[in-house]
């Protein structure tokens, strides 16, 4: 563990509290201990601020806090992704609900310490979920095909909560920048897929993702989180989401793979409508490659 290098932990928070001091102590009792922690708290009302500030006193670790844009969710984790002080290396994004168990890093480091592409590496560790006081379980395993830039523009296969980048796709989402999209998560897995980086999905757990009534992207399971979904396709949420996305990353064509490029040269000309329908093919489960096409 001593060879691993020293990694920077990017936490994004707002009104926290809650579920803030566990979280905290979760990456405390991480088995590697080479680490800083940068959080960006996006203008807070609750005890968010004395937690990270109490946290930071006792810990004996780097805690750095910054006020965020106030933009969203999206633009807070770009905010510090992308800060100009950020230190170079490796970087791990952490959500202020969720709790790691204490291997996360070190198998994160390991996975990403080997040689990769230029554009980079990352690790997405496999999630338990935990609903109110009952036992974590594993959520349902989502990557059933290697992640592609075809599927990166549909939807997300790589979770920015416990997500681990290396160096060099650090470097990749910087030389970008802060853009304007739904989802920071999303992002990444559209620029890394398109960059030629290479993705690593482990089997085993290392972070437990706390479902509550605040989560900040709503319901992700159970009949609660297909109605939410549902609903984002009937009321042309997802449609705005995906153009969003397309707008984004059209400007950045030339920072993308032969590949890449040839998918954006397809898919850019066609209507809203017609656009989302050939996308649906690409959705890694037939049901949503269905619920996808009739929503177009």
């Amino acid at each position: 563990m001593s060879s691993l290098p020293h990694i920077t932990i990017l936490m994004g928070t707002r009104n926290g509290a809650a579920f803030l001091r566990q979280q905290l102590a979760s990456l405390a009792a991480q088995d590697h201990p080479r680490w800083s922690l940068w959080i960006s708290d996006d203008g807070s009302t609750d005890a968010t601020g004395d937690v990270i500030r109490t946290f930071a006193d006792t810990c004996p670790n780097p805690v750095l806090m910054l006020a965020g844009p106030e933009q969203g969710l999206a633009a807070n984790y770009l905010h510090l992704l992308c800060h100009p002080d950020l230190p170079g290396g490796p970087v791990a994004f952490a959500d202020q609900d969720d709790l790691w168990l204490p291997t996360h890093l070190t198998r994160g480091l390991t996975a990403l310490c080997h040689d990769g592409p230029t554009a980079g590496q990352a690790y997405v560790p496999h999630r338990l979920l935990q609903r109110g006081g009952e036992p974590p379980h594993p959520m349902p395993w989502r990557v059933p095909r290697p992640p592609t830039f075809r599927n990166a523009l549909v939807e997300c296969l790589l979770a920015g909560s416990g997500l681990m980048l290396d160096a060099a796709a650090v470097a990749t989402a910087r030389a970008i920048g802060p853009v304007e999209v739904p989802f920071w998560d999303w992002w990444l897995y559209m620029i890394l897929t398109g960059t030629g980086a290479q993705i690593h999905h482990d089997h085993t757990p290392g972070v437990i993702y706390r479902a509550h009534d605040t989560n900040a992207l709503g319901p992700r399971h159970g009949m609660r989180a297909k109605l939410w979904r549902i609903k984002q396709l009937g009321n042309g949420t997802y449609r705005r989401w995906t153009d969003a996305n397309l707008a984004a990353l059209e400007p950045y064509m030339d920072r993308l793979t032969p590949e890449a490029r040839a998918v954006l040269h397809t898919v850019l000309p066609l209507p809203p409508k017609h656009r989302l329908r050939h996308l649906s093919r690409d959705r890694h489960w037939p049901q949503d490659r269905l619920a996808l096409w009739l929503a177009a």
